[in-house]
């Protein structure tokens, strides 16, 4: 197995939780991942630059035109915003930025944030993706978790005015409470989301608590 998050092979049977990492081990459904498209995969993890992973995921593609895992990590790489705020920075190649309009909805325009929601739920490419398995709906659930898992490791986690630290000195803020107050600031704004079902709603508030978690 490829762990999603780090992309390190996990050898080991009946594992629950990735050995390096610690990410929850996605059970596998209707369909084993090749081994070249794993192969493929475990290289464009080992980038750090998301133009650098997409550019390998997209020869991937071609290489293993069939297997939904390839497609399936090409859903986490975003698109850069076309019209992005001037004066500040962009983080729209990271797929999970989407979420960030639940926490400063402010920041962005109406047009903006339609576009962000379409990430989380509608958007073609994770539509079509969704539609290759034979439970799209669970697993639009682990889209949906793991996108929030990366939002709390990279904009919460990392944020050092959240996290209360200055040239990676912390000022003994707690974490744990800290990341969870925003959580919850964040699951009230998902609820009070008048574009969203009650259905969407309540998938978005539970991959963030299992996110927290």
């Amino acid at each position: 197995m490829i762990c999603n998050k780090c992309g390190k092979e996990i050898t080991g049977e009946g594992m629950a939780f990735c050995p390096y990492c610690g990410s929850k081990i996605a059970v596998a459904e209707e369909k084993e991942v090749s081994r070249e498209a794993a192969e493929w995969i475990a290289k464009a993890m080992k980038k750090t630059s998301l133009p650098d992973r997409k550019v390998i995921l997209e020869e991937a593609k071609k290489a293993c035109p069939d297997d939904p895992a390839i497609d399936w990590e090409l859903l986490f790489i975003g698109t850069p915003d076309p019209k992005p705020k001037r004066g500040s920075i962009d983080f729209s190649i990271i797929k999970s930025w989407a979420l960030q309009m639940y926490r400063n909805p402010g920041d962005f325009s109406t047009e903006r944030k339609d576009a962000m929601r379409r990430e989380l739920f509608d958007s073609p490419q994770l539509l079509a993706v969704l539609a290759t398995y034979e439970d799209p709906e669970a697993k639009h659930r682990e889209y949906l978790e793991r996108l929030c898992r990366e939002y709390v490791d990279i904009f919460l986690k990392e944020d050092s005015r959240l996290m209360g630290t200055i040239f990676g000195i912390r000022f003994g803020r707690n974490r744990d409470k800290v990341i969870g107050e925003t959580m919850e600031a964040m699951m009230a704004q998902v609820e009070a989301d008048e574009k969203l079902t009650s259905e969407q709603k309540e998938m978005l508030q539970e991959a963030m608590r299992k996110a927290l978690h």
